[in-house]
């Protein structure tokens, strides 16, 4: 028999806004829900999704401002970016779930934690923001600011450990995307409120010792966009060498594994 053709991102209308989302996996079980950094999208969990969705549901969603979804912002800091994830969860009739969020979205999983902690059952951390101050601010002007194939590679790469991880069709679709109507307004709206005064404006260290949720978090030890050092807020962690802010795309194997471990254990 031939195999069946991979899921196709859908869209799904939210409270006040559209979300284009991916579920893969079985019916059964709590879902695994995929929250994207800035300036990414559903498909930066291309090498995660297929994998953990291999025993439990595993939904990835666009942000905001990203990918296929709604392109207007009206908040655009991380509580507003929390809100608008829990309508897209009651939209898709998704009721608790398991939390993984990479730089930006980590920081929407951890707010999102402490608004509905009954319905969050673990939280996994990617690269977050959220942990310390600290942030690239060239990396996210540069992004902002890059409308041109050399510039938007050059500046991608600092992503990544090995440079050869940017393809030329990464760098492509990242402009197309940049080109949408509203795309610049919904970036420029995020990056003053999440990363006001050229720091992160949100930071949740003191409020993990009492969060119900049992957290971990996954970095590159090379990371230029968040200093690794942040990892040290969260006693669950695993730092992992010769990978940069894209871990989860530079070992997708290992990062797979922490956090479909993770999740089991918090099921049990």
């Amino acid at each position: 028999a031939a195999e069946a053709p991979p899921p196709e991102p859908v869209l799904t209308e939210a409270e006040g806004w559209t979300v284009r989302n991916l579920r893969m996996g079985p019916e059964e079980g709590v879902p695994l829900v995929l929250i994207h950094g800035f300036g990414g999208d559903l498909l930066s969990w291309q090498f995660n999704q297929p994998d953990l969705a291999a025993d439990r549901p595993v939904v990835a969603l666009d942000l905001p401002g990203h990918g296929g979804s709604s392109k207007s912002v009206t908040g655009g800091d991380v509580a507003w970016l929390a809100a608008q994830v829990r309508s897209a969860l009651a939209a898709l009739g998704i009721g608790r779930a398991h939390l993984a969020g990479q730089s930006l979205g980590g920081a929407v999983a951890l707010q999102m934690a402490l608004d509905e902690p009954d319905r969050i059952a673990s939280v996994s951390l990617v690269c977050p923001s959220g942990l310390g101050r600290e942030i690239n601010m060239d990396y996210i002007g540069g992004f902002i600011a890059a409308d041109r194939r050399r510039e938007m590679k050059a500046t991608v790469e600092a992503l990544f450990v090995d440079p050869a991880f940017v393809s030329r069709d990464m760098v492509d679709d990242l402009l197309k995307y940049k080109r949408l109507d509203g795309v610049l307004a919904a970036l420029r709206t995020i990056a003053d409120a999440v990363f006001a005064g050229g720091q992160q404006a949100q930071v949740f260290t003191d409020r993990l010792a009492t969060m119900k949720p049992p957290v971990q978090v996954i970095w590159g030890e090379a990371d230029r966009i968040i200093p690794a050092a942040h990892a040290q807020a969260v006693p669950t962690r695993h730092v992992l060498p010769g990978t940069g802010h894209m871990v989860h795309i530079e070992r997708p194997a290992e990062v797979n594994r922490l956090i479909a471990e993770f999740a089991a254990a918090a099921d049990r």
